[in-house]
């Protein structure tokens, strides 16, 4: 079946024709989107302000090329400056805004040229080389923006860095005069060299409101905290320092009156700490105080990590050089003074074939509420562990690694399985800490995350008679050692027991199966030079049941040999790392008549 049609010269009228004012209507409503998108367009490619300025550096502008301003007599001085701001009262962060990058947007007035009304210029210097240079690296980093309109921190091209060279009052009236000033809100300014006769004051002395000051000369009263930046003094003569990839020596400065007391002191100083914070202070240089651009940008970073705190840089970040030795592990001696608490600890328990007494422990241990994880390194290639429907039931994970030797050093290998910072080494038979014990424990090291945090306490003893060191295991105040049959360390250690250990002490260790506690403390003490922490006052550990035959410690030779131990070990190390101390942490009111409900840790053991 086939319909007719009507024709015409416009073709088939397929579709009936639009009212002459519907058609109007769309015409117009395209028109007006169509011009909608051009003047978008044009508003993307358009300067946004008259304040908009090219890149900022003294290649493409002269400070002779600067326009010209000159200062009214009458014009409006800042106030002194609030000692009472911070980031919340005298920063307006909102002009920051979100941005996916979360990175401030830091912008820097045009070069001017300010003199008073008789031509004099404000400062005796003009542009510094150093101010220069540390506009510029901004003007080239990712914080610079050109756009005014953009901006949340202001940085004025007026060049304060040495307060000696500046008219103060006339300073400060051309601060006052820049647009954006608004009482110096959101404005940065830099100053190394502040104060001035008679006061000689630790911050700059220019009027700024409210004003930002990254200074190097504060003092606890003028220093404005988590508002101000503290920055170093810089010197062009640092440029040509150029530190060595590794020194020859420790330089050590010692005070004139304690030229007597020289080998005691160098001799005090571990030589692989000497060498790690060699590298460390070489990686500081560079990263913050070798250059105008570093600390420009330096601080920069400090005020954008205030304002996007969820975005921060780590402590980390900071203090680690960016290529780690050891992927995934920071060194203690560079970490905060007190680690989180959120990561807690992972327990790792060294067992050959005490099921039962293996068990047990794991029972007691999984109590902690700090316990992140449990690993159990079994160390008998002959006997498979037990099948894990009859392991205890905890509630964090519990990994089990089988050895290919049967080797002491296994305790302390590097095992990917270890996430957490802080390690608990524990024997199998180690069945008699509470869990209050342990938590207590753990919190010491948290304040202490370089040390060796434990429970049995060691002595050395230099034995005149014999001329040589010897091992002590008697109850007395003094120890030097804490056994790591029970002691929480940072993972850390793990490292430097296994790739770094001097010597062939990890070898004498294995083939003897002994000493791979004091071989730790050794390697431990001689990295931070430091003594290690006992706590709590107990003082027997093991399971009542486990005999000779069960562990390694009651051998007949067992003592002997601990002795040859610490003599062996000090003559690979060429010194006595250990240090005795007469020392122990206990909880709060441990001791005290209170009630026990209203103390942290009530469950202590006595002995």
């Amino acid at each position: 079946m086939y319909t007719s049609g009507k024709y015409s010269s416009r073709g088939p009228a397929l579709i009936p024709r639009m009212k002459t004012k519907h058609r109007i209507y769309y015409i117009t409503l395209f028109s007006v989107v169509l011009l909608g998108l051009i003047a978008t367009g044009m508003f993307q490619f358009w300067p946004h302000s008259i304040e908009s300025t090219a890149d900022w550096t003294l290649d493409k502008r002269s400070v002779h090329d600067a326009p010209l301003i000159r200062l009214p007599v009458s014009s409006p001085i800042p106030e002194r400056g609030d000692l009472s701001c911070r980031m919340h009262t005298c920063f307006d962060v909102y002009r920051c805004g979100y941005n996916p990058k979360n990175r401030i947007k830091v912008y820097i007035y045009p070069l001017q040229r300010f003199v008073d009304e008789l031509g004099v210029p404000i400062s005796s210097t003009g542009l510094s080389r150093e101010y220069n240079d540390l506009l510029s690296a901004i003007s080239d980093s990712d914080f610079y923006t050109d756009d005014v309109t953009r901006a949340c921190l202001f940085i004025p091209s007026i060049d304060v860095l040495n307060q000696n060279s500046l008219r103060i009052r006339e300073t400060a009236q051309a601060l006052a005069m820049l647009p954006r000033w608004d009482k110096g809100m959101n404005h940065l300014l830099f100053n190394m060299l502040p104060g001035g006769p008679p006061d000689y004051n630790t911050a700059l002395d220019v009027p700024r409101d409210r004003a930002l000051l990254a200074g190097g000369g504060f003092s606890t009263w003028t220093y404005r905290q988590g508002y101000d930046v503290s920055i170093p003094v810089y010197s062009p003569l640092s440029a040509d320092v150029d530190l060595p990839e590794r020194q020859p020596g420790a330089s050590v400065v010692i005070p004139e009156e304690k030229l007597s007391e020289m080998y005691t002191i160098l001799k005090s100083i571990p030589h692989r700490q000497v060498e790690e914070m060699q590298r460390q202070a070489r990686w500081f240089w560079e990263a913050y105080f070798s250059s105008m651009k570093a600390i420009g940008l330096t601080t920069l970073q400090i005020i954008n990590d205030r304002i996007y705190p969820y975005a921060a840089r780590t402590y980390e970040q900071w203090n680690n050089p960016p290529v780690v030795k050891w992927s995934s592990v920071n060194s203690p001696l560079f970490l905060p003074l007190i680690p989180p608490r959120a990561p807690g600890f992972t327990a790792v328990v060294l067992t050959y074939d005490r099921v039962e007494s293996l068990f047990r422990v794991i029972t007691e241990i999984s109590k902690v509420p700090s316990l992140a994880k449990l690993l159990v390194v079994w160390n008998n290639q002959n006997k498979s562990p037990p099948e894990e429907t009859l392991w205890p039931k905890i509630s964090v994970p519990l990994k089990v690694v089988r050895t290919k030797e049967n080797k002491l050093s296994n305790r302390f290998f590097p095992y990917d399985e270890i996430e957490t910072e802080a390690v608990l080494a524990i024997d199998d038979d180690i069945i008699m800490l509470t869990s209050d014990e342990l938590q207590f424990g753990y919190e010491v090291w948290r304040e202490f995350p370089d040390r060796l945090v434990g429970y049995p306490g060691r002595l050395h003893l230099w034995d005149h008679e014999m001329g040589k060191w010897k091992y002590e295991s008697e109850w007395t105040n003094e120890v030097s050692m804490v056994l790591t049959g029970a002691a929480f360390y940072h993972k850390y250690f793990n490292y430097l027991y296994t790739y770094k250990m001097p010597g062939d002490i990890k070898n004498w260790v294995d083939a003897h199966m002994n000493c791979e506690d004091i071989a730790m403390n050794f390697l431990v003490a001689n990295i931070t030079g430091k003594a290690p922490i006992k706590v709590t006052p107990r003082k027997k550990f093991k399971c009542p049941e486990c005999t000779a035959i069960d562990g390694l410690s009651l051998d007949q030779t067992h003592m002997v040999e601990r002795s040859e131990c610490i003599n062996k070990f000090a003559s690979v190390f060429g010194t006595m790392p250990l240090k005795v101390v007469e020392h122990r942490a206990d909880p709060v009111l441990y001791k005290d008549d209170f009630p026990e409900k209203l103390k942290s840790f009530p469950n202590i053991g006595s002995l």
